[in-house]
C-alpha cells in the first residue's frame, strides 16, 4: 500500500510526488506514457507523450514558477541549470527600451526566470529529480483504468482507496492525486464508482498556435515584448536553452488565411514584416512548424455545495484548471496550485472530510484567483481578434473600466520605470492585478502615464498588409 498514488507523470503530479515524500510519505506516480530517454537532446528529438497534446507547443516558465521550483524543488532547478536552461530577466530587457533607457535604480531580480522554451526539456528535468528522490516510485506506460473505492466516509459520496491499472494491478493508498493533465479521465471515472461528475466551467478563446524553432550561434536580441499583439494575430518570441529558440504566431482558427503560416516560407514572410521581430529568423529552423487549436479555458468544480464529488482524491494543476498557452502560465499555475495543496495532503491524509474542505479552500484562493485573471486577458483579446480579422473597427472601448485599465497599464509599462515593475508583477504571477492595482496611488500613476503618452502598439503588418504576405 502506498500512502499517495499519484496520477500523471508531468511537472504538476512529479512535483507533488517530491514533495510529499519529503514529508516521509512513500509515493507512487503512475504516467500512461513513455519513459524519457537518457539525454536531453533525445527527448527533444524522441520522446513522445501523446497524453500532453501541447508538448512539442513552446513553454515558459513564469518568475513566480522560477520562484516556487527554487525554493521547494532545489533539485528540478538543479537539474534544469544542468540541460542549460537559461536565465533570463524580461522585465530588465523592458527597462532597456525605456525612453531614458538603463536610468532606473529598481530591483528587478524577483522578475529572473529559467527557460528552455522546449517542452521536453521541461519534464525531462523534473523526471530526473524525481527518479532521484527517496520515497518516489515512478511507473511509466501505466495508465489508470479505474478508481477503486472503499466503505464511505460521507453518505452517499464515493471514497477513493487506491486506483485499478489497465493492466489490472490494484494499487491501494491514503490519497489518489490526480495529476493527469486537461485530458484527465478523472469526471468519468468519479462517475463509474457512482459519483457526481466535477462541474465544469469553460471559457473557448479559440486561438491556434503555429510555433517554429530556431538554434544560432547567439540569441536574439529582445527588441520589444515577449508577446505582442499585432492586430488579428499576436507573435510570441521566446529565448531558449543552449542557443535555441522559438517564434509563435497564433491567430483565430476562423482566420482560414493564416493557416498559410504552417508553410515555413510564409511564416518567415510574415515574421520579417514586423521590424522588431524579424532578426528572430536568422538562425537555422529546426524541423516542422508545429501547430495546435488550444482547447477551451477550463476549471473542475470537484466540490459543489459544500459536497466533494468523491473523497480521498485531490486533482491538481492542469486536472482541475485548464488555461491556454496565451500567456504562458500553465506550469507556474499548477506549480502554485501544488505548493499550496501539498501541505494539506500531507496533514489530513487520514482525514478525507477535511482534506475536501481544505482543497475547496486553497483552490479557491491564489489558484483560482490568477487563473480567472488569465481567462481576463483572453476575454479582452479574442473578441478583439475577431472583429479585427473581419476588418471591423477595435471592440474595446477604452473608456469601459474593464477594459481601458488594463490597456492603460500595459502601455504605461512601456514609458515609466515603476509601473514597469508593478506591471511585471502582474504579468510573472507575483500578484494579482487587483492587489497591484488596489495599493494607495498605483492606478493614479499607471492612469497619469498613459494618458501622457502615445498609446503602445508593436509595429507590423495591418490587416491588409498581413492579408498580402499571406497571398
Amino acid at each position: 500500500m502506498a500512502d499517495v498514488v499519484v496520477i500523471g507523470g508531468g511537472p504538476s503530479g512529479l512535483a507533488s510526488a517530491m514533495l510529499l515524500a519529503d514529508q516521509g510519505l512513500e509515493v507512487v506516480v503512475l504516467d500512461r506514457d513513455g519513459p524519457p530517454p537518457a539525454d536531453p537532446e533525445t527527448a527533444w528529438e524522441n520522446w513522445e507523450k501523446r497524453s500532453v497534446g501541447q508538448f512539442r507547443l513552446v513553454h515558459y516558465l513564469q518568475p513566480a514558477g522560477r520562484a516556487l521550483i527554487e525554493e521547494h524543488l532545489p533539485s528540478v532547478f538543479g537539474e534544469m541549470q544542468a540541460i542549460g536552461a537559461l536565465h533570463f530577466n524580461a522585465a530588465e530587457a523592458a527597462a532597456r527600451r525605456l525612453p531614458d533607457g538603463t536610468s532606473h535604480d529598481l530591483d528587478l531580480s524577483a522578475f529572473e526566470t529559467l527557460t528552455t522554451c522546449r517542452r521536453p526539456l521541461i519534464d525531462f528535468a523534473f523526471s530526473a529529480a524525481a527518479s532521484k528522490t527517496p520515497g518516489v516510485d515512478i511507473r511509466y506506460g501505466c495508465p489508470v483504468a479505474a478508481l477503486v473505492t472503499g466503505a464511505d466516509v460521507l453518505p452517499g459520496v464515493p471514497h477513493v482507496t487506491g486506483v485499478r491499472t489497465q493492466a489490472g494491478e490494484t494499487i491501494d493508498a491514503r490519497v489518489v492525486v490526480d495529476a493527469a493533465g486537461r485530458r484527465s479521465p478523472l469526471s468519468s471515472m468519479v462517475e463509474a464508482i457512482g459519483g457526481r461528475a466535477p462541474l465544469e466551467h469553460a471559457f473557448d478563446a479559440g486561438f491556434v498556435y503555429n510555433t517554429q524553432y530556431y538554434r544560432g550561434s547567439e540569441l536574439p536580441e529582445v527588441r520589444d515584448d515577449l508577446l505582442c499583439p499585432m492586430g488579428s494575430i499576436s507573435i510570441l518570441s521566446i529565448p531558449g536553452d543552449n542557443g535555441w529558440w522559438s517564434v509563435t504566431l497564433y491567430h483565430s482558427p476562423k482566420d482560414k488565411q493564416m493557416r498559410k503560416v504552417r508553410d515555413p516560407k510564409t511564416f518567415e514572410r510574415v515574421v520579417q514584416a514586423m521590424p522588431n521581430h524579424a532578426h528572430w529568423t536568422d538562425g537555422k529552423p529546426q524541423g516542422d512548424i508545429f501547430s495546435m487549436a488550444a482547447t477551451a479555458n477550463s476549471t473542475r468544480e470537484f466540490v459543489v455545495d459544500g459536497v466533494p464529488c468523491a473523497t480521498g482524491v485531490v486533482p491538481l494543476g492542469d486536472a482541475w484548471g485548464f488555461t491556454n498557452p496565451s500567456i504562458g502560465r500553465g506550469i507556474t499555475l499548477g506549480q502554485m496550485h501544488v505548493a499550496a495543496m501539498v501541505p494539506s495532503i500531507a496533514e489530513h491524509l487520514d482525514d478525507p472530510r477535511r482534506l475536501a474542505t481544505e482543497w475547496e479552500r486553497r483552490t479557491g484562493d491564489r489558484p483560482a484567483r490568477f487563473h480567472a485573471s488569465t481567462v481576463d486577458f483572453d476575454r479582452l483579446r479574442a473578441p478583439q481578434v475577431e472583429a479585427l480579422m473581419q476588418g471591423l473597427e477595435d471592440p474595446l472601448d477604452p473608456s469601459d473600466p474593464s477594459v481601458g485599465g488594463p490597456i492603460a497599464f500595459a502601455s504605461a509599462a512601456h514609458y515609466d520605470p515603476q509601473v514597469l515593475q508593478w506591471f511585471f508583477e502582474v504579468i510573472g504571477c507575483l500578484s494579482l492585478p487587483d492587489e497591484v492595482l488596489s495599493r494607495e496611488g498605483v492606478l493614479d500613476r499607471v492612469l497619469e502615464v498613459a494618458l501622457s503618452n502615445p498609446l503602445y502598439t508593436s509595429p507590423g503588418p495591418n490587416r491588409a498588409e498581413l492579408e498580402e504576405l499571406l497571398a
